[in-house]
């Protein structure tokens, strides 16, 4: 009984290793600035399985952009430097590419989306020409081709006179459309991992629906994985399947959604948890986490949410937690190294 047991938990083992698109293992991003090195991503692991949507969620200046463009290789050097002891996609190591190597896997294999697209299209050129150009610069076509696949492409992100409207200019667009348009090109190209920047900054409720719709959609038609930026955690609780919960340049808990929302583990997560506004509440005002964002410049020693934890002890002052393995989960909190050690 026990080596058939050992056996199917080795299967298992071997089929989520199999299942594994993008493996990240310590990636460090740091900016060199006139004040001193600014550790945006410090020591970040990653894990993204093939066709599922993994949520990244954080508030604004925790490192998520910045892992996001460490991935791509689109961090300026200077004053950027990027380092990982693994960063690997489909089997292959991103960091050992030249860089005319890179250029190839982006878009082809891994596309991404911006949170502004007014500022990530070209408003000197129309749509049409902005989408023939990378298909004929990642797939190959000659212009013709590239044409006819950059109506399909319009196509399936639902723009209506898909044909007619190659011809307009991104200003022409309202900003639900002009994010549809950064669909199609992101997937034009049918790429294994599309990374998904705020999405849905900036548009009104409704159409952040239809947007998330689509990338359900799309998600299930290309059998594509998607990462989701966000700082919503209506967001992530709507598409994602499992969820990183980033603090000051490192991951703070690693969960699937319903692990992640029924039994959040870390204090940071839980009082993002308690800040969401609910229709039937009694209280007056919103809960709020003490304090503010660390300074990246000044981190605070030991773990870098402290000064703001309701759970703070003497440990947490002095040494920085490991991530501890908890129940399928996995949190930074010395809070869980006794139960880790039982």
């Amino acid at each position: 009984m026990y080596f058939f047991q050992r056996s199917v938990f080795l299967c298992k083992v071997v089929i989520m290793l199999a299942d594994i698109l993008l493996e990240i293992i310590k990636l460090k991003t740091k900016f060199k600035t006139h004040h001193g090195a600014v550790k945006a991503a410090d020591g970040i692991d990653l894990t993204v399985h093939k066709k599922e949507i993994l949520g990244i969620l954080g508030e604004s200046g925790c490192g998520k952009s910045v892992t996001a463009l460490s991935i791509m290789r689109l961090i300026p050097s200077p004053p950027g430097e990027i380092h990982a002891d693994k960063m690997e996609f489909n089997g292959v190591e991103l960091q050992s590419l030249t860089e005319k190597q890179m250029s190839k896997v982006r878009g082809n294999d891994i596309s991404m989306i911006f949170q502004e697209p007014l500022s990530a299209l070209n408003p000197a050129f129309t749509i049409g020409e902005q989408l023939i150009e990378v298909l004929m610069l990642h797939q190959k076509l000659d212009r013709n081709a590239a044409y006819h696949r950059a109506i399909e492409a319009l196509n399936l992100v639902q723009i209506p006179s898909a044909t007619k409207r190659l011809a307009d200019y991104p200003h022409q667009f309202s900003g639900g459309m002009r994010q549809r348009v950064m669909l199609a090109m992101a997937c034009a190209c049918a790429p294994s991992l599309l990374i998904a920047d705020e999405p849905t900054t900036a548009l009104d409720v409704t159409v952040q629906a239809q947007i998330l719709e689509l990338l359900r959609q799309l998600q299930s038609e290309m059998n594509m994985a998607i990462m989701l930026i966000t700082h919503d955690l209506g967001l992530v609780a709507e598409i994602a399947q499992r969820v990183v919960v980033m603090y000051a340049g490192v991951v703070v808990e690693n969960a699937t959604v319903l692990n992640l929302f029924v039994r959040p583990l870390h204090p940071y997560t839980q009082g993002l948890l308690a800040s969401l506004p609910l229709l039937e509440a009694e209280r007056e005002r919103l809960n709020v986490i003490p304090g503010g964002v660390p300074n990246m410049l000044n981190l605070p020693s030991g773990c870098r949410f402290h000064p703001r934890c309701p759970h703070c002890w003497q440990i947490c002052r002095q040494q920085e937690p490991p991530l501890f393995p908890q129940n399928g989960s996995e949190v930074r909190c010395w809070l869980f190294a006794r139960e880790t050690n039982k």
